[in-house]
Formats: structure tokens, sequence, C-alpha cells
């Protein structure tokens, strides 16, 4: 490590395997219910990301001119204009489109620019493969987090390398090991996804294992071991990087119990083949390779900007919506390297002074001048934020809930009171009616869709039973109804609203838990489910079709469609596009009202 070698190399193919990295990470993006073991690419990011560093930095070293300050510049001048261009032309753009959205932006913020936003992100509860109501338009800079983390620790380490020598290869090794280690038996421990996922701990086993290879690299004059074999083994190792690719869910334990290691072995291989000094490699190098690969941090950037817009929006389902997701965010990544050279090096793109280049150049400057009147707005809606560390993503909105929560306890009690006295005045079937239109005789279980339109529930229905609570899945669903059971509360008629902080099938603890809701419902209730509204998950379409089937299979359960209505209706949800608000919880209160009197009635329990 400390013998004086020559400048560095040019690498065939870093290009490609940037490319194949971005290319799956977006397909994951857009298309997560197909190629669901996408984020696999994050992994050959990081192994790139460890062996660029290493490599970098010990041909700087042998050459005598590696300087910690010129280190860190360079990481900075490369990361981070683009990555604040991004932050605030997003937060401007969705000051205008979606008002409201980003109210509680500023922490998370301050938590990417400090390079610390996995664990932020881990302190909040946030779930990446969940892709739930409340997803930010920067769930994904999770792994920006690692990055610059890494980015910080690569000096300390280096130095390590440097004294140890030949030895500072096997000691990169050994932490990488130890890090794959700590998330295998984590994950046997129990320990959550989203902690394995994130932490620095337990994803820096793909930088360190790419440093490695760096460092081996950067020693080397001649790298040449596969020879001919080079082309057949990378077209080889493409198969099991499809086949996760295809199969490989976040949420299996699997993924953390040794696939992850295996996937990155294979990454580093594929480097390795990419990095051997033969001409075996050059079939990578072509234009297309190197412009995603030029632009994938670019790419990388614009991705959950552009797929939260067009999903808060209903874009998304619109027939051509993904393709349009992607040529925007392939034109915004060109613009932005455009602006980014513009910003920093003051370097105008179009030379030339023909007049098609010179509008050209007009055109830019002006989109350029636009941007940053945009991001004038996003900055500040940054600043206005609720910054006070104590005050989690949608602090409002939860003190909101709270509200609703001692109102509905408050209006519960009430009810029982009142119950208490008119039980003796249910005698006539007119008097039954009246009762039933009252809610007499009717639970509702239900999450934050319900609690946040309880009162108007309550006004509607006074009668009814409701338990509703913040983030209740359908396993929450199932001991609510069990105690409820247990507590002679749960009545003949019971409504649930569930579905939406959860699938409700093929994912365990889901599907046990709502078979054991209906097993504590039975054949003799009646059950009315609202159909599911939450567009920012995976599984909203999923329990639709599902809540559909059983409808058609059980004959004590019925459909409360409130899917449609809320498609329709977009102004009567708050600004995360799922909760109800005022009028929307009037018209859902109305729709649980007008649904079991008219199937009540059609099935004669009422006579009209």
């Amino acid at each position: 490590m400390i013998e004086k070698k020559q400048g560095r190399r040019h690498i065939n193919g870093l290009d490609a395997l940037r490319t194949l990295a971005i290319t799956l990470i977006t397909l994951f993006h857009i298309f997560p219910n197909i190629f669901m073991g996408g984020y696999m690419g994050v992994c050959l990011f990081l192994v790139l990301t460890g062996f660029l560093l290493a490599y970098g930095s010990a041909c700087d070293h042998m050459s005598e001119n590696f300087s910690v300050i010129r280190y860190f510049w360079k990481r900075l001048k490369r990361l981070y204009p683009p990555l604040i261009l991004v932050i605030f032309i997003t937060v401007g753009v969705y000051h205008f489109l979606l008002p409201g959205a980003l109210e509680d932006v500023g922490k998370e913020i301050c938590s990417i620019l400090f390079g610390f936003n996995n664990w932020w992100q881990l302190s909040v509860s946030s779930d990446y493969f969940a892709r739930i109501i409340n997803a930010s338009p920067f769930t994904h800079m999770w792994f920006l987090g690692v990055e610059l983390e890494f980015v910080v620790l690569w000096p300390i380490l280096f130095g390590l390398c440097i004294l140890l020598k030949r030895f500072g290869i096997h000691l990169l090794c050994l932490l990488g090991i130890i890090s794959a280690g700590a998330m295998t038996v984590m994950s046997l421990q129990g320990v959550e996804i989203s902690r394995l996922y994130y932490g620095t701990d337990t994803r820096l086993f793909a930088c360190l294992f790419g440093g490695a290879m760096g460092l081996w690299f950067a020693k080397s004059n001649d790298n040449k071991v596969l020879f001919a074999w080079n082309d057949i083994l990378f077209v080889i190792l493409l198969i099991p990087v499809s086949i996760a690719t295809f199969l490989l869910r976040g949420q299996y334990p699997l993924v953390y119990e040794g696939a992850m290691l295996v996937l990155t072995l294979i990454f580093c291989t594929m480097l390795f083949i990419v990095a051997d000094n033969s001409q075996s490699s050059s079939w990578l190098e072509n234009p297309v390779f190197k412009w995603i690969g030029g632009h994938s941090y670019e790419i990388f950037l614009w991705q959950y900007p552009i797929l939260v817009l067009f999903q808060r929006k209903g874009w998304h389902t619109l027939a051509y919506g993904p393709a349009l997701e992607i040529v925007l965010i392939l034109i915004l990544s060109a613009l932005l390297k455009a602006m980014t050279d513009f910003v920093v090096k003051f370097k105008l793109p179009f030379a030339g002074e023909d007049l098609k280049r010179r509008l050209s150049r007009y055109a830019f400057v002006s989109v350029t001048l636009f941007s940053f009147v945009v991001m004038y707005f996003g900055a500040r809606d940054v600043l206005a934020s609720d910054f006070d560390p104590n005050h989690p993503p949608g602090y409002k909105m939860k003190l909101e809930l709270e509200r609703k929560q001692a109102e509905l306890e408050k209006a519960q009690a009430e009810r029982e009171a009142r119950l208490a006295q008119e039980a003796e005045k249910k005698r006539t079937a007119q008097e039954k009616l009246a009762a039933t239109l009252r809610g007499a005789g009717i639970t509702m279980i239900g999450d934050s869709i319900m609690l946040g339109s309880s009162s108007a529930i309550s006004e509607i229905m006074p009668d009814a039973h409701i338990d509703a609570m913040v983030s209740r899945d359908v396993c929450g669903g199932a001991d609510a109804a069990q105690q409820l059971q247990q507590t002679g509360k749960l009545n003949d008629i019971v409504v649930i609203a569930l579905g939406t902080n959860g699938p409700l099938l093929e994912h365990e603890p889901y599907a046990s838990g709502m078979q054991k809701l209906l097993e504590v419902l039975g054949t003799q209730k009646q059950i009315y489910w609202v159909t599911v509204y939450c567009v920012y998950s995976e599984w909203m379409d999923m329990n639709n079709r599902y809540l559909a089937e059983l409808a058609q299979t059980r004959s004590n359960f019925h459909l409360i469609d409130w899917y449609p209505l809320a498609l329709n209706n977009p102004d009567w949800l708050y600004s995360d596009g799922t909760h109800p608000n005022m009028e929307g919880a009037e018209q859902y209160a109305k729709l649980i009202h007008d649904t079991l009197a008219q199937s009540l009635s059609a099935q004669g329990h009422l006579d009209f």
C-alpha cells in the first residue's frame, strides 16, 4: 500500500454496473409487485461506493497526493449540489400541486443533509417496503444516509489499512463479515426488518467488501485472472440476480439470513470481472450504459419525488402512468446534471453558436431560473416547518385524532347510559327500525380512517359502539373483536374498517390475524366491511379483491364500498390522500348508514 504506482486506470464496464443497479431499483419502485427484489440494486451501489472510494484513495496515496480535505471536498461537490436542488425543487413543486403535504418536512430534510436519514426513518417507524399512506417523497434517501456515513468513516478505515499494510484488505473483509453476521444474528433473534434494512451496522458489509476489492485492484498492475471466462461468468451471474429480482420480497426473513449477503457477493464477483484488466468487459462500454450510468445518481434522486407525486395525484393509475414516470425521471435527471454543472462549474450545455444551440441554451437558462423560483417556495416551506424534535411526522393529524379519540370515549360513555335508559322502549317494529338506524345493536371496529370519522358517525348513528384506533391493522382488529366479545359488546351487526395499515392475506402475521378475526365474528353475525382506499400502499387492490371474494363466498359478509367514492372525490380527503376531512367524514358516515339501511331492509331485518 505504500509503494508508488502509476495513476488510476480506466475501468471498462463500471457504468454498465451502475446501469444494472439503477435499473433494478427503478423497476422495484415503479412495479413493486412484479420486480419485488429490485431493491437489491442498492447492494450493488454500496459495493461500487466502497470500491471507488478505496481505489481512488489508494491511488492518490501511492502517488503521494492523498488529502483528507481534498477527499471530503470532492465528495461534497459530487453529492450535495444535485441533492439540494432536488430537495428544494420537490418541496416547491409540492407547494403548488399538493399544498400541505410536506408541512412537517423540515426535520426529515435535516436528517438527509446531515447524513443520518436511515436512522431518522427508524425513529419514526418508517417501513421502506410498506409503501403506506405516509410515504414521503424522500423515503429513498435512507440509502444516502448509509452512503454518507461510510464516506465519513472511510478516511479512518483507510488510515488503519495504511498502518496494517498488506493486512488492510483482511481488516476490511473481517469487518464486512462482522457486519453481515450481525444482520443474520439480529434477524434470527426476531429484530424487525426495518432495523436490519436501514441500519448502517447491518448494511456496511457491501461497502467494506467493495473497499477490499478497491485496495486489491489498486495494488495490482495485472488483474487478469478469469481470461476468456469473463463474459460467460458475467452472464451466468445475471441468472440468480434475475431470479431474486422477481421472487425475493424484502419482507422475507430469508433476505436477512443470508440471501442479501449472497447477492452482494455475486455483485462483488461481477465487479471483479469488470475490473479484470482484459478486453472482455469492453462490450459493456456503449453509449446507453454510459449515459444511464453517468446519470445514475440523478435518476435515483428523482425517483420518489416523481412516484409519490403521481400516486397522490392519481396519475399512476393511467394506462401510460408508469411509462410517463420513467420518461419524466430521465428528462429531469439530464436537466439536473446540466444544472449542477452550471451551478458548480459555470458550464453551459449546448456548446456552439448556431441558432439551434443558442436557443437551447436560452431555454436551459430559463428553466434553471424558473427552478430557482420554485426552490424559493420550497425553502420557505422548509423554514416554516415544525422542527421540534418531540413532534413526529404527522404530529398535527395525531393531535386531531387524539382529540377525536377523547370525543369518542366521551360519546361512548353517554351512549351506554342512554341505551340503558331506552332498553325498555324497543318493543314495536317501528321502534326496532328507529333503534337500528340509530346504531343500536351495531358494533364498529376500525383504524384511524374510522376514528377520524367517528364524530360524524356518532351524529347519524349515536347508539353504535365504535372501537377505533390509530395504526390498527387486522391483527389488532382481531384482538379488539375478541375483547368486545368477552365483554358482551360484540353485537349481531359488525362494521369493520381495516386494511389500510397492512395486507389482509398472504403475509404473516396479517393472514393469521384475518383468519382469527373471521373466526371470532363467526357465521351468525352480519359483517359489513368498508373497502380500502389508501393509494400509497401496495396492498390496497389486493385487499379489496379479497374482500370482494369474501362477499361472494360468505352469506353473512357484505361490502360498504368507500373505495370508488374516495377515488372520485379527492377533495373529501386530507393532503395525505387517505384520511377523510370534515366533508369526507360526513360522506363516510352517510355511506355506512345508507348501506346498512338498504342491506338490512333487503334481508328482511327491518320492516319499512
